[in-house]
């Protein structure tokens, strides 16, 4: 998806918007609301969504969603780099044990 000037939305665009601003109203899942109403997987359409959301045509259509759309993004992103793996503790004696 090519950034489009800030009057200009795909209709796609549109939907995968209007789909976020209503979200709320659906009773089934999210995941199986994406496959029914975009025919596409949710990794697809979160993909479709981010490349939208940063975009001047999605921010000028509907600032508040997008801007809102954009920080839970960026909380995610962080939360995600913030994970650290720490690795069991050595046994206190230097041995492991036997399997």
């Amino acid at each position: 998806m090519t950034a489009l000037p800030a009057d200009e939305l795909t209709e796609l665009a549109k939907h995968v918007l209007a789909f976020e601003h209503d979200r709320a109203r659906h009773d089934r899942t999210k995941e199986a609301e994406i496959r029914v109403e975009f025919d596409m997987s949710p990794t697809r359409y979160y993909q479709v969504l981010n490349r939208v959301i940063d975009t001047p045509a999605a921010l000028a259509y509907d600032p508040q969603l997008v801007t809102r759309l954009q920080r839970l993004r960026r909380a995610r992103t962080s939360a995600r780099a913030a994970r650290t793996f720490v690795a069991p503790p050595a046994d206190p004696e230097g041995r492991e044990e036997e399997r």
